[in-house]
C-alpha cells in the first residue's frame, strides 16, 4: 500500500507529465526534433519513476 508521501510524489509526477506532454506536442508541431526528443526522455524518466514508485 502506498503511503501519503508517495501518493504526494504520484501526483507531482502526473502533473510534470501533463507539462511534457504539452512540450511534446509543441515541439511536434514546430517541427523540433530536439524539443520533441528532450519532451520524449523527460515523458519516459517520469514513466519510470511511477512504475519504480508503484512495484
Amino acid at each position: 500500500m502506498l503511503d501519503i508521501q508517495q501518493f504526494q510524489i504520484l501526483a507531482q509526477l502526473i502533473g510534470n507529465m501533463e507539462i511534457s506532454s504539452q512540450k511534446l506536442d509543441k515541439a511536434y508541431q514546430d517541427n523540433d526534433g530536439e524539443g520533441f526528443k528532450k519532451a520524449k526522455e523527460e515523458i519516459m524518466d517520469i514513466q519510470d519513476k511511477i512504475s519504480k514508485i508503484i512495484k
